[in-house]
C-alpha cells in the first residue's frame, strides 16, 4: 500500500466533503439520525467543506491521505492558540485498521506542533466506542460525557486530550 500525503486544497472540498459523509454513514448509523445521515447530511457537508477549504489562509491544515490515487482519508486540525483542535479525522469504510488515521494525525500534529501548539484534543461522538479505543490507543485522556452540537444534530460526546503534543505524535508513529 502506497500511502501518500498532501495538503488538502479548495478544489479538494467535493472529495474530503464524500470522505466525510461516507465515513459517517457508515460508523455513526444507530447515533445519528438515519433521515439526518441520508438527507440533509448530503447537502450541509460539502457546503461546509467548501466554506472551510476556501479559508486564506487556513487556521490550521487539512491532510488528505490517498492510495494509489483514491481518497482513502482526511484529518482537519485547527489551531486555537497553543491547542491543536483535531475537528475531523475520517478514513475510508473498508480502508480503516491499514494505519491511514494514525499515520494523518502523526503527520497533522507534527505540523500543528512546529506551529506552536503545545496540546491536542477533540471531541469524540460518546456513542462511538471504536473512535474512542482509537484514541485511547493514542495515549488520550477521555473526559466525561457533555452535550454538543454537530451539523445541527444534538449529540453526547467526550473530550480526547493529550496534554503535550509530542505524546500523540510519538504514540501515533509507534506501530
Amino acid at each position: 500500500m502506497a500511502l501518500r500525503l498532501r495538503s488538502a486544497k479548495g478544489e479538494d472540498a467535493a472529495t474530503v466533503a464524500s470522505l466525510h459523509l461516507a465515513s459517517w454513514r457508515d460508523a455513526c448509523r444507530g447515533f445519528l439520525e438515519d433521515e439526518f445521515l441520508d438527507g440533509p447530511a448530503a447537502e450541509l457537508i460539502p457546503a461546509h467543506w467548501n466554506r472551510a477549504l476556501s479559508r486564506k489562509p487556513l487556521p490550521g491544515v487539512v491532510v488528505l491521505a490517498t492510495v494509489s490515487g483514491e481518497a482513502a482519508g482526511f484529518i482537519a486540525i485547527w489551531r486555537r492558540g497553543p491547542v491543536a483542535l483535531i475537528d475531523n479525522l475520517h478514513v475510508r469504510p473498508g480502508m480503516r485498521r491499514a494505519g491511514i488515521g494514525r499515520t494523518l494525525l502523526s503527520h497533522a500534529a507534527r505540523r500543528m506542533c512546529h506551529r506552536g501548539c503545545k496540546r491536542a484534543e477533540l471531541m469524540v461522538f460518546s456513542a462511538n466506542a471504536g473512535a474512542i479505543r482509537f484514541y485511547q490507543s493514542l495515549g488520550a485522556e477521555i473526559g466525561d460525557e457533555q452535550a454538543g452540537e454537530s451539523f445541527g444534530q444534538k449529540v453526547t460526546e467526550r473530550r480526547c486530550s493529550w496534554p503535550e503534543i509530542e505524546q500523540l505524535i510519538t504514540r501515533a508513529t509507534a506501530t
